[in-house]
């Protein structure tokens, strides 16, 4: 079974035209030009259809680092306290404003919110005086497909079956053309020093068997 990488596979009509569902089947792969399955392509369309197709929710910076690794450099935890008000807005509140209780917790509905964050390491590797970075999507939970995109996923299903099938009677033709042509004269005669067969000469040795008469004599061909 052929291997193929996003583009090939996009080109014979495998994947959905929706963008942010290819941008989740790149991620799955691994970029562009990693070569998968027709098979894994396939399964891959089908888990999007049953479970649809994960969003990209938020973008991470990543560092290069000398061994030629990515990483997304050193967590700090960063703890903010605060109200959280009408339509759900958290606002902050000065230290001195917050107060615990062991047993009530904070008082005055004042709630405390962890958050993490990343900065980058030190033996990043640097170009131009910048740091050598690259922003990776972040994926959240998976979408289903409009009614819409389900039908164009459809419709492309079937054009690429379509476009496999004559690809695939194309290479059988060709082949029987092939066949055909390798099917005479030569292909019949043996190669030199192999034991005749089909009772003709041997190929290169004695020619075609055949002779001409020139003013009364034989010339063999």
């Amino acid at each position: 079974m052929a291997a193929l990488d996003f583009g090939m596979a996009l080109a014979r009509g495998m994947l959905p035209t929706s963008e942010k569902a290819q941008k989740d089947l790149l991620n799955l792969a691994g970029g562009r030009n990693i070569f998968k399955s027709e098979d894994w392509w396939q399964q891959q369309v089908d888990k999007q259809i049953s479970k649809g197709y994960r969003e990209t929710t938020s973008n991470q910076t990543q560092y290069l680092l000398p061994s030629g690794e990515y990483t997304v450099g050193d967590a700090v935890t960063n703890t903010t306290y605060g109200r959280t008000g009408i339509g759900g807005t958290f606002y902050s509140v000065p230290s001195w404003q917050v107060s615990y209780n062991p047993i009530f917790g904070y008082g005055g509905g004042i709630q405390a919110r962890t958050s993490t964050s990343y900065v980058a390491p030190k033996n990043v590797v640097m170009k131009n005086g910048q740091m050598v970075t690259r922003e990776v999507p972040i994926f959240g939970e998976r979408k289903d497909f409009t009614a819409g995109e389900l039908s164009d996923i459809e419709s492309a299903a079937k054009r690429g079956a379509s476009r496999v099938k004559a690809e695939s009677e194309a290479t059988k033709s060709s082949q029987r053309r092939l066949r055909r042509g390798t099917g005479g004269l030569v292909g019949k005669a043996m190669a030199t020093g192999a034991k005749p067969a089909t009772g003709l000469p041997e190929l290169g040795t004695t020619g075609l068997g055949m002779t001409a008469g020139l003013f009364g004599a034989d010339i063999k061909l």
